[in-house]
């Protein structure tokens, strides 16, 4: 049973499910090579099908995520056009405030009479069933959509370890469908959804969004740089900030829970009067403060009205590890799973589970939903195009090109002598986060090496940190996990351990000594684990600074062509692709 959930908005998404199990998951970006690139992820769906050996014919069913979605243009537009974005966000000291004519705006796009905003028309149902039976040639009953909520709900409980236990889901995101926030629970193979709050009056997802551009960074991109920035402020100005941003924005405690907008009138300028004259770390740090506080208290409330110790979340929110981290520590969590990567490119995995729930109620067989497992899902690296890269682009003529007998010896080789390395072996990773397969590899006992890497590779802001792979069995060396939560996808920050931090400095954030880790299971990845065993035996320390590989503002690399390609355009060093190592000649 062959099930494709496809995403459309924002980091366009493809995932396929055979028999219960995600076996492929890829977002268009990747290809495209537009960062977050939103619309039908035709050529994501071509790759998967063309990975896992499946012809269009083989596809019982097609599930689009959501049941009302803005125009593919007016998606990619507000994301790429900044004098739009602008428009949009109504960026400027005179915008009218909001009255009448704001109402009646509203009132006629909820009655389909006027688009909500300039250019943001509503994608016709039709079309976005024609995209798909025109691409695959199935028959139109072969497709259906679900409502994009359920899609993150669904990623989070039945793609979490749970196995069916009971479980708090809770989803939280800037809007889907109308909403922005879910209370469900999970047990078996049913979700019933308790509680649902309206995105009209406001959602933490866009107030965090509108923070981000006040502070001039990019809305819908920017927002990990936000929390990255919030530990640096002194306590005094966040807690000024703070005092502030609430005067505009706070959750209040109802049924359902809501988050709203507390002036009327352009948000952006109700944000930029409230917080004039405040420093710009200290905005940083009230809205970090008021968007884990809000958090919180929401979920706490959720647990009081509908009870689970597990707790799964999904949604866009829920990409901030620092509130992830929070939420964790709470008393009454015995454990926890962040969806991977939870924003809207998780729901194309929702809905392809759902999908085959539908399918099995169908045709009378009992649904065995798979958990969501190790997160190599995109297509791997051919050896053959490898090859055929290295040749096509002369490289053995620029670079050093050699064909170790054991390549990840000779990474943790080059690791250990301080040097920095980009790895592309294997299926391609799914999601925001490097995995090891599409990584930046350097020491992380060398300080040195992040500025190195901001200065020569990333072209980041100075005050994001690194984050660590750490070998599941030195994890108590350097985190502190009491309650041994798994981390494998990078969803979850934790506090570090003093005694051993000096060993991984380069890769934990400097003003909170926290770390985004991701614990690298050997099951789960054996070649990336060799790379951190035998950069173990030659420095006695069991993780690796790892970061994602790509250049600031692209997509993670995909193919070898691409992984090429960044490699000569940055001041990346090494290259281990596939089997092969490729160095650049020093002076």
């Amino acid at each position: 049973m062959i099930v494709l959930g496809i995403s459309e908005t924002h980091c366009a998404t493809a995932a396929v499910l055979r028999d219960g199990a995600i076996v492929g998951c890829a977002s268009e970006e990747r290809f495209s090579r537009l960062k977050n690139d939103a619309g039908y992820p035709r050529v994501a769906i071509d790759a998967l099908l063309r990975e896992l050996a499946l012809s269009p014919a083989a596809v019982d069913r097609v599930v689009l995520a959501g049941t009302r979605i803005p125009s593919y243009d007016w998606m990619n537009r507000v994301m790429r056009d900044p004098a739009y974005a602008r428009e949009y966000y109504a960026v400027r000291l005179d915008a009218p405030r909001r009255g009448l004519t704001g109402r009646a705006r509203r009132l006629g796009a909820k009655l389909g009479l006027l688009d909500p905003a300039p250019g943001k028309s509503p994608l016709p149902e039709r079309e976005r069933r024609v995209a798909v039976t025109t691409h695959l040639g199935i028959d139109a009953d072969r497709v259906s959509l679900v409502d994009h909520h359920t899609c993150h709900a669904a990623a989070a409980y039945f793609g979490s370890p749970f196995a069916g236990a009971s479980a708090l889901v809770l989803t939280n995101d800037n809007s889907g469908d109308g909403l922005c926030a879910t209370a469900s629970s999970g047990r078996g193979i049913t979700l019933e959804r308790s509680e649902a709050t309206p995105s009209g009056p406001g959602s933490l997802g866009s107030f965090y969004t509108l923070v981000t551009l006040l502070l001039g960074m990019k809305p819908g991109e920017h927002e990990y740089k936000v929390m990255g920035l919030a530990p640096y402020a002194p306590a005094g100005p966040t807690e000024r900030a703070t005092a502030a941003l609430r005067t505009v924005f706070d959750w209040r405690d109802a049924r359902p829970c809501r988050f709203e907008w507390k002036k009327r009138g352009p948000l952006y300028r109700a944000l930029l009067e409230a917080t004039l004259g405040l420093r710009f770390d200290g905005i940083a740090g009230g809205a970090q403060r008021v968007l884990e506080e809000s958090l919180l208290g929401w979920a706490r409330r959720m647990h009081e009205r509908y009870g689970g110790e597990r707790l799964a979340l999904g949604g866009g929110v829920f990409m901030n590890v620092k509130a992830n981290m929070l939420l964790a520590e709470e008393p009454w969590v015995t454990d926890l799973f962040v969806f991977p990567s939870c924003g809207d490119e998780s729901n194309a995995v929702g809905a392809a589970y759902l999908g085959y729930l539908e399918l099995c109620a169908r045709r009378g067989i009992a649904p065995a939903p798979r958990p969501f497992g190790p997160a190599y899902l995109g297509p791997g690296i051919d050896d053959a195009e490898v090859e055929a890269v290295i040749r096509r682009r002369d490289l053995a003529g620029r670079h050093r090109v050699s064909e170790p007998e054991r390549i990840e010896e000779r990474i943790a080789e080059l690791l250990a002598s301080d040097g920095v390395v980009a790895r592309c072996a294997g299926r391609m990773e799914f999601g925001a986060r490097a995995l090891g397969n599409r990584s930046i590899l350097a020491n992380p006992a060398d300080h040195r090496v992040v500025p190195l890497i901001n200065r020569m590779i990333k072209n980041r802001d100075f005050w994001m940190p690194f984050a660590p792979s750490v070998l599941r069995e030195r994890e108590a060396d350097y985190l502190v996990n009491p309650k041994g939560l798994a981390s494998p996808y990078m969803m979850l920050a934790f506090p570090t351990n003093p005694k051993r931090r000096d060993e991984i400095v380069a890769a934990i954030h400097p003003h909170d000594g926290t770390a985004r880790a991701h614990i690298v299971d050997e099951a789960w990845n054996p070649p990336y684990y060799r790379v951190l065993r035998e950069f173990e035996a030659r420095t006695g320390i069991g993780a690796v600074l790892n970061t994602s590989f790509n250049l600031h503002g692209e997509p993670l690399v995909a193919s070898p062509e691409d992984a090429v390609d960044t490699f000569e355009r940055s001041g990346l060093p090494h290259l281990a692709l596939g089997r092969y190592l490729i160095s650049k000649r020093t002076p």
